[in-house]
């Protein structure tokens, strides 16, 4: 393995480190996981990304060192994504840049934080709405790696929906673009020689053959990054591979620029506010199904466990926000972007009739500064639970499970009892529109007990979520933890169409292995840390980081 560090650099232009404290920085991510790597690589570009990956590619071929390659961002995943024993290559030293910004677009290197493009593109009175609650602090190929989703995603969708084109570093060390095609393009890139030739040949291969499997076997809600969605490359008479990629979290190939589109940055003054307050979680779920149907541009969701727990640790994040003494079963934040004012407040119209036919209080919030206070107790409430002191720490284990939206309130109601069953302290919030909640139980991973009580909350929660048609996985990705129960979800027919994906791309198995596909429960006990604290987690300013992730 030495030797290939060794010729690593003396080849590229970027960097390699095998520094301990460089290893040790880049074991663990935003979550529960801890896998040392064997050196960190910061390419300066494409082309040393193609070096890397020939290089390594040789040694495999060689019958050498079995050395795997993973992309990194900032390390903000919490699902263990960027994690593993070989070699980490990290875009965020060189590869960081905003390329070109222009009507509609924007070209962006993989290491860009999301956070300073659109910074960017407001200046052009632009942004990019499928942003995730990360914004500040994770990177553009992160997004794309985990088709990463947020709050606005139920109106405008996810990142997938705003990947125009990519480019990416085959693991031949081919550089190429992948974007949609029509027949005659898609018949020239069949013809080509080498791996990317057989890509296409066998990727086109596989949808003819499994057009059933591919469109009926996967959780049919509206908020999916999990598995390889195959049920989107083939589309409108064009076929783009670009589909199978976003998502994929870096087991198929290297994304190394990223063209996105671009829509127009609503008027704040034209964006009102809906916040309802809700006895049982019966009324609210029924409130947000007809909500859902008037397109609002957010529907967000806050449990009084959550609330609770913030009224305990910093009541004074709840000041003003909260009517009166009386503690909401659950809080809806419905907003609306129309730029119409008619559109706009016929949408507010039936939106107060529908919350007052089940909740007890309402009130519309209509100036931005009246609207970021009510935010408050969505965002900033959630970034209490990282604060509170003590060994037992709220665990990102069962953050991202997603149902169909008609299901919200029964998904509640048994997760609720999944918790009363380990006797576990619980706060929900997320996006009610989507049904896809963060929920991360409070745990202590010094604790034996609680590292196995852990498996057995996942099992519970991951069958229960399989039960109601969901997905493990709405915008966090599979990574380790949601990868053991990919199978579950989307079946053995699906399954098996996943594993022969990632054969066509990465014969080797040298990309990202242990993720997304091919993942057992021992591998993933064998890396589960024993701490879980702000001041373990890696990479970045933590402390700052957690009050923007899952806000």
């Amino acid at each position: 393995m030495k030797h290939v560090f060794k010729q690593l650099q003396q080849t590229i232009a970027g960097d390699l480190s095998v520094e301990d404290t460089d290893l040790d920085y880049y074991s663990t991510d935003g979550g529960v996981f801890e896998i040392t790597p064997s050196a960190i690589v910061f390419p300066k570009d494409a082309n040393d990304v193609s070096t890397v990956v020939k290089t390594v590619d040789i040694a495999h071929q060689n019958g050498n060192d079995r050395i795997s390659l993973t992309a990194r961002g900032n390390g903000t995943d919490q699902g263990g994504g960027p994690l593993n024993t070989g070699i980490i290559v990290d875009f965020m030293r060189y590869m960081d840049q905003i390329l070109e910004i222009g009507d509609g677009y924007a070209v962006v290197q993989p290491g860009c934080l999301y956070g300073r493009l659109q910074k960017e593109l407001k200046k052009t009175g632009q942004y990019i709405p499928s942003y995730p609650a990360s914004v500040e602090v994770c990177t553009i190929g992160g997004a794309v790696a985990n088709n990463s989703a947020g709050e606005k995603t139920v109106k405008y969708g996810a990142t997938r929906k705003y990947v125009e084109a990519i480019q990416v570093v085959l693991a031949d060390g081919t550089v190429t673009w992948l974007h949609a095609l029509d027949n005659h393009e898609l018949k020239e890139k069949m013809n080509l020689p080498g791996l990317e030739g057989k890509i296409y040949r066998d990727m086109e291969k596989i949808i003819t053959d499994h057009h059933k499997t591919i469109h009926t076997d996967h959780p049919h809600v509206t908020k999916e990054s999990s598995g390889y969605a195959l049920w989107h490359i083939a589309n409108h008479n064009q076929f783009n591979l670009s589909q199978v990629v976003i998502g994929s979290q870096g087991t198929l190939c290297f994304v190394t620029a990223i063209r996105l589109r671009t829509i127009p940055t609503p008027d704040p003054n034209k964006v009102d506010l809906l916040v309802s307050f809700y006895d049982s979680i019966e009324q609210a779920g029924l409130a947000a199904q007809d909500l859902h149907r008037l397109e609002p541009s957010a529907l967000e969701i806050v449990d009084s466990n959550l609330i609770n727990l913030v009224n305990r640790e910093k009541p004074e994040l709840l000041k003003g926000l909260i009517p009166g003494d009386r503690i909401p079963a659950i809080v809806l934040l419905c907003e609306f972007d129309d730029q119409t004012d008619s559109i706009r407040e016929n949408k507010i119209k039936k939106a107060r009739s529908i919350v007052d036919t089940y909740a007890y209080e309402s009130e519309v919030k209509r100036t931005p500064a009246e609207e970021a206070e009510a935010w408050k107790l969505r965002r900033s409430a959630a970034a209490v639970m990282w604060t509170i002191p003590g060994n037992k720490k709220a665990l990102p284990i069962i953050e991202d499970g997603t149902v169909p939206p008609h299901k919200l309130p029964e998904f509640i109601k048994r997760a609720y009892e999944i918790f009363d069953k380990y006797d576990l302290e619980i706060a929900i919030w997320g996006h009610a529109g989507d049904a896809d909640l963060h929920m991360q139980p409070f745990m202590d991973l010094s604790k034996a007990s609680d590292r196995k009580k852990l498996f057995q909350v996942t099992d519970d929660f991951y069958n229960m979520v399989h039960d109601l048609g969901g997905t493990a996985a709405g915008e966090h990705n599979d990574s380790l933890m949601r990868a053991v129960y990919q199978p579950l979800m989307f079946g053995p027919a699906m399954e098996k169409l996943f594993d022969e994906v990632k054969h066509i791309w990465d014969p080797e198995n040298m990309l990202n292995p242990h993720k997304k596909i091919g993942v057992d429960f021992n591998y993933v006990k064998r890396h589960l840390r024993h701490e879980y604290t702000i001041e373990s987690l890696a990479r970045m300013d933590r402390e700052k980081a957690r009050s923007k992730i899952d806000r």
